[in-house]
Parts: structure tokens; sequence; C-alpha cells
């Protein structure tokens, strides 16, 4: 009987609050939850952009930066030109790090060994190094008489089209200047030729002014 009069008193302390209660309506805007998938999104992005043109604009802006980019590479940094020669020799020659064997297991280069390539395959080409962009580099190219059957023309700067209809011939480039930091080269025009088991490098005198 007791507790059936503390548990009544517990529901008459309660009705008061629950009665007290009130509808305090709707604050703020209520929207249906709704998730678009990311596909539906880009297949409706994709769809605008054509009705509106501007996808084939984008198609034909991007077709463009490809051509001039295969075309005109990032230039080379750092090289320049000079009124006076200058001539540099590079040695090829490394150490070897290991033991390298053929595919019959006959060792032929042993951990230490000192080798020179151009003492067992020779360059058997002349190379020319320029900036296409300078008119007396171009014109320098052009009065050049290779001393060897084969050459290649290698650019550090320039439009490799155009140069190959000024130079009549095809036409390299040095990208990201692989080619002149691993020999050293810092003046341009520079021809790199072989004597002996070395790599000679002569930069032409250019006048000032282009």
């Amino acid at each position: 009987m007791k507790r059936l009069r503390q548990f009544s008193l517990a529901l008459l302390l309660c009705v008061p609050c629950i009665g007290g209660a009130k509808d305090l309506g709707v604050w703020g805007d209520v929207y249906p939850v709704q998730e678009q998938s990311m596909l539906s999104f880009i297949q409706g992005r994709l769809k605008q952009l054509e009705a509106t043109g501007e996808m084939a604009q984008m198609q034909h802006d991007f077709k463009e930066r490809v051509i001039e980019n295969t075309l005109r590479p990032p230039p080379v940094e750092g090289l320049l030109t000079d009124t006076q020669p200058h001539t540099l020799w590079y040695d090829p020659t490394f150490t070897v790090q290991g033991d390298y064997a053929d595919h019959q297991g006959t060792v032929f280069a042993r951990q230490g060994d000192r080798i020179n390539p151009l003492s067992h395959v020779g360059l058997g080409q002349t190379l020319y190094f320029l900036d296409a962009d300078d008119p007396r580099q171009v014109a320098w190219m052009k009065a050049q008489t290779p001393p060897t059957l084969r050459y290649k023309v290698i650019l550090t700067n320039g439009n490799i089209k155009t140069a190959t209809q000024q130079l009549n011939t095809r036409i390299y480039f040095d990208q990201a200047g692989s080619l002149t930091q691993q020999l050293g080269i810092r003046y341009i025009p520079a021809v790199v030729t072989q004597e002996g088991d070395k790599l000679r490098i002569v930069s032409a005198p250019m006048q000032e002014g282009r």
C-alpha cells in the first residue's frame, strides 16, 4: 500500500509538467533529405557544359595546350651566350658499384673498376645545342659543317616545328636540361665532339644583342 501511494504521488507531480507542454511550431525551413550521387552530379554538369558550348571550348583549349607544350617545351634555365668562346672537357669515366655479368655468367666488370664508356662505344656523331629563339644561334647552326656523318641538333629553347623548317633537319629538345647539366654546358650555342676517351665541348662566341 505504501508503494502504491508513492507511485500515485510521483504521477501527480509529473502531470503539471506534461500539461504545461506547448506546441512551439516549426523554427526555420525544413527540407526533405535528398542526396545526389556524385555520378549524377557529374553527368548533369557535363550535359550543361555541352549545351552551352563550354565543353567544346574546353576540349579545344586543352588540345592547344598539349600542342604548344609539345612543340615548345619549357626552356632550359641558366644557359648564357658570350662574346668569347669557351672550351671544356667531359670525362664519362665512372666507378662500378657492383659486379656485372653477361647472360652466360661471365663477369665483365667488378666492383671498384673504373670504366670509360667511350673506350668501348664511340659517340659516333656531333651534337649541337642552341636556342632556336635566338636568330644569331640559328644563323650559326646553318653555317655549320658537321665533322661526322651523323649529327643531332638539340634545342634548349624554341619551337621545334619552326626550327625544323629553318634548319631542314630533325630536331631534338633537351628536356629539363638533362644533357646540358650532365655535360656541364653553360654557354650556347655549343658543339660536342669526341676526342679520344673524352668529349670536347666548345661554345661559339655570339655578338652582343639579338
